[in-house]
């Protein structure tokens, strides 16, 4: 069976906050015997456990633009990430920073990656990383040369440990072989051109930063604190509301 991801049918949308933290977000679907998945910024934050569900709970803090996507698949799948079958905006929203990092075996153990950036004011790198992640997790195998089986790989390669076929970076690793790829991202919040560095630190305090590169970020708008009518034309039934965006 392959996997298919169904965003038709889904509608009304709705996010809340709880007073006691997170969000609560709800929806209506026909897809009346299909599982639900939730993604956020285009990556897989939550799936239904019942046919019925039709809400989510999260209670990772909002302070950055959010895209939110719910698609319905089989039940066999609710939980793997099908990501790359979402539209291309919620796929890719124009605000999220997701360089294609290969995570190296010349990474050490305890190294940290970071994404500096400008908050596209065109001045100095802010020193409060915007994403940052393990360069080598604990729990992800090395099979770099005397740290797998030796010679158990192919070609006589010590790389039993490394990803499988399609389940890489295809070909970005030594040899051709699939590598994986380091999670990382940034949310970029505000409008504009924002000049973003990728920052190596290791674990002994040496830093090694990237060349800079232009990031056009087009966030959506800040949410309407209120709306205000300002003048209806009976003849045409049509009337006119004044947005109002706050401070």
């Amino acid at each position: 069976m392959t996997a298919t991801l169904i965003t038709t049918g889904i509608e009304y949308v709705i996010g809340e906050s709880r007073p006691s933290g997170g969000w609560t977000v709800r929806f209506r679907s026909a897809n009346s015997d299909l599982h639900h998945q939730l993604y956020i910024n285009g990556r897989l934050s939550a799936w239904t456990d019942t046919l019925g569900q039709r809400r989510f709970f999260f209670d990772e803090p909002i302070d950055a633009p959010v895209s939110v996507c719910i698609a319905a698949v089989d039940g066999a799948y609710r939980s793997t990430d099908l990501s790359g079958q979402l539209p291309a905006d919620d796929r890719n929203p124009a605000w999220v920073f997701r360089p294609p990092l290969v995570r190296s075996v010349s990474s050490r153990s305890g190294d940290i990656v970071e994404i500096l950036g400008d908050h596209a004011t065109g001045g100095d790198l802010s020193e409060t990383p915007l994403g940052s992640a393990d360069a080598w997790p604990v729990w992800v195998p090395r099979w770099q040369f005397g740290e797998d089986r030796f010679g158990a790989g192919g070609f006589g390669y010590d790389g039993t440990y490394a990803p499988g076929l399609g389940q890489g970076a295809f070909g970005a690793g030594m040899f051709g072989m699939n590598a994986d790829l380091i999670d990382l991202e940034a949310v970029l919040a505000e409008d504009g051109t924002h000049r973003v560095v990728l920052r190596s630190r290791g674990a002994d305090g040496q830093i090694t930063d990237s060349d800079s590169m232009y990031i056009v970020a087009d966030p959506p708008p800040d949410a309407a604190e209120g709306l205000t009518a300002t003048d209806y034309n009976q003849q045409q039934k049509q009337l006119t509301l004044q947005i109002n965006q706050g401070d």
